[in-house]
């Protein structure tokens, strides 16, 4: 369990338990990605806490999945930090598999549990804190402007977020954006992402008979789902890369000293790992960390088969498959190329697109990377661990676009052992607090290197 409160803001330690009940309050709104009732609820919570700390709160909504809801503070100059939350969180799955309820937010062991505790509730809260601090201790009058904005759909692609920036991109205009938080080392040493992965998201139907047929064809007929399986396999070499001609067209690629940043990596091991089972693809150290920031991947993310073929040859089934793409590839460049490898292998495969999105890139030498950095050290009281391609996709790419912010993920509350996104997901209430520090800390040390007049120095 983290221990913490050494170099802390006396008001951070002495409002301690208000902090932590607030992002409680909001982890216990259900918000799962197109529950229309929790998401305004939250919606509703987030515009009131807003409030008091912005000139003006809008809501831009995006139909059939809520309100966008956007905070704007004008400070000393035209220079504008965007900081971007998402308020939505992935189904819970099976309550039974909890210890506690997924939104009870209950607190255990120093940790709180709920359905994205800090995917991404622990940001959406925690910056509200790290705002209202920074605006008290500058008696409101701000170096440069703020804008807080949280995202209703992030877990689902973010459908409809790209025109709601395209329409109100004049007043979204900044300078820099600080993403969602990133999560930290297994040792808890800080981590800071660069940029954004991009998806692509596809599903797989084969059809080879007219209906199920019995077993003892077997030996005669073709089988939809043994014909799927080789297929999805064959898009991976035995050392898991994919093996897609073309798949990986215009990737990034790290130069050398890229390729040494990765060294300083801990690649997720030991917290998440079964006894006596190497979770990894038996790949040198050293490689698997460039493959954990430089190499696309892919995951089965759903193999379907009628419930009645147990007894059965299946006639059909479907599959959804899930790539992460690294910044220069494009979506459709490597749907095309998957679609042409599976087919030649199974032409009878259907191929269609359920989600994609553009990955984004930032350098790591930008003054605004420097100076989160300087913030993360004085955190942290550690040298930060660089990840030059966060590891997780997001919309990132619609925000370069539109916007024409940099982006970079800050650490956050959340560790390797935190189960985002499965079973008792939790972050500990210690490593929430110093995501509030280090958070304020940005926002000083932004100022400290001149961000406001538009020449910060690194």
């Amino acid at each position: 369990m983290p221990t913490g409160g050494a170099g802390r803001d006396a008001r951070i330690q002495a409002r301690a338990a208000e902090i932590v009940a607030e992002w409680q309050a909001l982890c216990r709104i259900p918000t799962v990605a197109g529950d229309l009732a929790a998401i305004g609820e939250a919606a509703d919570w987030l515009e009131k806490r807003l409030r008091p700390l912005m000139d003006r709160v809008d809501r831009y909504e995006i139909p059939g999945y809520g309100p966008v809801v956007v905070g704007f503070r004008a400070g000393g100059s035209e220079r504008t930090l965007l900081l971007y939350n998402h308020y939505d969180v992935q189904p819970a799955g099976d309550p039974e598999r909890w210890t506690s309820g997924p939104f009870e937010a209950e607190i255990r062991d120093g940790a709180m549990y709920a359905r994205g505790a800090c995917d991404d509730k622990a940001d959406a809260a925690g910056r509200l804190i790290s705002l209202e601090l920074w605006i008290e201790e500058n008696d409101g009058e701000l170096p440069y402007s703020v804008i807080y904005l949280a995202d209703p759909c992030e877990e689902i692609g973010s459908p409809g977020l790209a025109d709601v920036l395209a329409a109100h991109a004049t007043d979204l205009r900044s300078d820099a954006c600080l993403w969602e938080s990133y999560l930290r080392e297994e040792s808890g040493r800080p981590a800071i992402g660069f940029g954004c992965r991009g998806a692509l998201e596809i599903e797989l139907r084969l059809d080879l008979l007219a209906a199920h047929q019995h077993p003892s064809y077997a030996s005669v007929l073709r089988s939809a789902p043994l014909e799927m399986m080789a297929a999805i396999a064959s898009l991976q070499t035995p050392d898991q890369r994919i093996a897609v001609e073309g798949f990986a067209d215009g990737a990034l690629r790290p130069d050398a000293e890229a390729r040494h940043r990765t060294q300083d990596i801990a690649v997720p091991g030991d917290s998440i790992a079964r006894p006596g089972i190497d979770p990894h693809p038996r790949v040198a150290e050293d490689e698997l960390r460039t493959r954990f920031i430089y190499e696309p991947s892919m995951s089965l993310s759903g193999f379907d088969l009628d419930d009645a073929v147990r007894q059965s040859i299946p006639a059909s089934c479907t599959a959804r498959v899930r790539f992460s793409l690294v910044p220069g590839m494009e979506p459709r460049t490597a749907l095309a190329a998957v679609t042409r490898h599976l087919q030649a292998r199974v032409p009878e495969m259907q191929v269609s697109l359920i989600r994609e999105m553009e990955p984004a890139y930032s350098p790591v030498d930008s003054a605004f990377g420097v100076a989160v950095q300087r913030a993360a050290r004085r955190a942290f009281g550690d040298e930060p661990v660089v990840y030059d391609v966060m590891t997780g996709a997001g919309p990132g790419a619609i925000f370069l676009d539109h916007l024409g912010a940099p982006i970079i993920s800050p650490t956050g509350t959340l560790r390797p052992e935190g189960n985002m996104h499965g079973y008792d997901e939790h972050g500990y209430v210690e490593d929430y607090l110093q995501h509030v520090q280090f958070t304020l800390d940005v926002l000083r040390e932004l100022d400290a290197a001149g961000f406001a007049d538009g020449d910060p120095q690194p």
